[in-house]
C-alpha cells in the first residue's frame, strides 16, 4: 500500500508550483467537504485532471480522530491524477440501472466528459454516504 501511494500521491510541497497554476487557471474547481457529526475533515478538490485532500483547520487542532492511512500529515495537501481509494469507494457500480440512467442522461448533457468529470458527478449524486465509514461528503457549491 505504501508503494501504491509514493507512485500515486505527491505532497503539494513536491508539486511544481508551475503546475498548480496551469491546473487552476485550465478548469474549475470543484470542492467537496467531508464532514464528521458537524465538523470539517477536510476538502477533497477537483480541477480538470487533478484531486487534492487536505485537512481542515479543525481536524488538524482536535486529537480525538486519527488521520487517514492514505493521508498521514495533516499539514500537506495530496495531489493525485487519480480520486483516492478512501472516495473511490463511495462511487456505486456503473453497471447498476440508476446510474446506468444517470450516466446516459449526463453524456447527453455535456457531450464530451472526462473520467474525473464523471466521477464527480458520481460524487455528486451518489457519494454522499456510504456503509464503510461514517463521514458524510457534502458537495461545496
Amino acid at each position: 500500500m505504501k508503494a501504491w501511494l509514493k507512485n500515486r500521491w505527491k505532497r503539494s510541497d513536491e508539486a511544481s508550483t508551475q503546475d498548480a497554476e496551469k491546473q487552476m487557471q485550465s478548469a474549475p474547481r470543484i470542492v467537496f467537504r467531508l464532514i464528521y457529526k458537524n465538523d470539517e475533515i477536510g476538502t477533497l478538490e477537483f480541477s480538470g485532471d487533478k484531486w487534492v485532500f487536505a485537512y481542515s483547520d479543525w481536524f488538524k487542532n482536535q486529537s480525538d480522530i486519527e488521520p487517514f492511512a492514505n493521508f498521514p500529515d495533516v499539514n500537506h495537501e495530496y495531489v493525485s491524477n487519480d480520486l483516492p481509494p478512501f472516495f473511490e469507494s463511495r462511487l456505486p457500480g456503473i453497471s447498476q440501472p440508476q446510474v446506468e440512467a444517470y450516466l446516459a442522461l449526463l453524456k447527453e448533457r455535456e457531450k464530451t466528459i472526462n473520467e474525473g468529470q464523471k466521477k464527480v458527478a458520481l460524487l455528486k449524486k451518489f457519494g454522499r454516504h456510504t456503509i464503510t465509514n461514517p463521514f458524510e461528503l457534502q458537495p461545496a457549491f
